[in-house]
C-alpha cells in the first residue's frame, strides 16, 4: 500500500527549499493520492503559481527515481491535464448552481482537532485565502474581504451527499518523533447556489479554484482533491482512491 505520507514525502521535496516552506499550512501546490488516468497509474500535482511551476520543471526535466515508502519508482515525463490562466477562472460563465464533487478525504482542523463537516464557511474561507494569496490579480473578482461580510451568506448548500471516512496519518512532531494521528474526514458531493450574479461572479471563480488548490487541510498530503460539476459536465479519472 502507498501511504499518504510515502507521496507527500516523495513530491513535496520538488517544491518545499526551506522549513519555514515545509511547514507552511498554505502551499502554491497540490499533491494527490495515486490514481489511474487513461492506464497510467501516477499522481495529480497542482500548479498554483510561478514559483511552483519553475520548481516543477525543474524537477521533471529528466526521469528521476522518487521512494514510496519501501518501493522506489522512476518518474515518467509529465501529462498535463488541465490548466487555466487565473483571468480564465474569474471569467464569468452565468452558472448560479455548482457540485464540489470531494474525491479524496477532506478534513477541517483546527489545531488538534479534525473535522468531517464541511460548511460553506469553511469552503469558502480557505478557497478565498487561495485566491488571495496565489493570485497575481486577485481584484479579478468582486470579492469581498472582509469574511463577516453578509454577502457571504448568498452562498447556500442546497443538496449533500456525503460519507465520513477516516484516515491513518503518520505525521513528524517537532521534537522530531514521529506518531500515527487519525483525521476524520468525507467523500461525496455538495451542491452549492448563490442567490444573484454578482455572488455568482465571486464564488463561481472560487469553486472552479477549488479543482487546482483542493479543499480543506492537508492538501499537499492528498486530502480534498476536488472536482467541479456545473450542469452536468463532469471528467473525473478513471479509478479514484476513497480511503488510502
Amino acid at each position: 500500500m502507498v501511504k499518504l505520507e510515502f507521496v507527500h514525502a516523495a513530491f513535496s521535496g520538488w517544491f518545499d527549499r526551506t522549513m519555514a516552506e515545509h511547514k507552511a499550512g498554505d502551499k502554491p501546490y497540490a499533491v494527490s493520492p495515486p490514481s489511474r488516468r487513461g492506464g497510467h497509474v501516477g499522481v495529480e500535482i497542482s500548479l498554483l503559481n510561478d514559483v511552483a511551476h519553475e520548481r516543477f520543471a525543474e524537477a521533471t526535466q529528466r526521469s528521476s527515481e522518487v521512494r514510496l515508502g519501501n518501493q522506489k519508482r522512476l518518474t515518467d515525463r509529465p501529462h498535463l491535464v488541465q490548466r487555466a490562466s487565473w483571468r480564465e477562472l474569474a471569467r464569468p460563465t452565468g452558472d448560479r448552481e455548482w457540485t464540489l464533487h470531494l474525491l479524496t478525504p477532506t478534513t477541517f482542523r483546527s489545531g488538534p482537532r479534525s473535522s468531517p463537516l464541511p460548511s460553506v464557511e469553511t469552503v469558502i474561507a480557505g478557497l478565498r485565502r487561495a485566491w488571495n494569496l496565489w493570485c497575481d490579480e486577485p481584484d479579478l473578482i468582486p470579492l469581498p474581504q472582509d469574511p463577516r461580510d453578509p454577502a457571504y451568506r448568498r452562498v447556500w448548500v442546497s443538496d449533500l451527499a456525503l460519507t465520513s471516512t477516516v484516515t491513518e496519518l503518520t505525521i513528524g512532531r517537532t521534537s522530531g518523533a514521529r506518531s500515527a494521528v487519525h483525521l476524520s474526514g468525507c467523500t461525496g458531493s455538495m451542491t452549492f447556489r448563490a442567490d444573484d450574479d454578482l455572488t455568482a461572479a465571486w464564488a463561481g471563480p472560487l469553486l472552479r479554484l477549488a479543482e487546482y488548490c483542493g479543499v480543506g487541510s492537508m492538501r499537499a498530503k492528498g486530502f480534498g482533491v476536488a472536482e467541479l460539476e456545473t450542469r452536468g459536465s463532469r471528467s473525473m479519472p478513471d479509478d479514484w482512491p476513497v480511503v488510502v
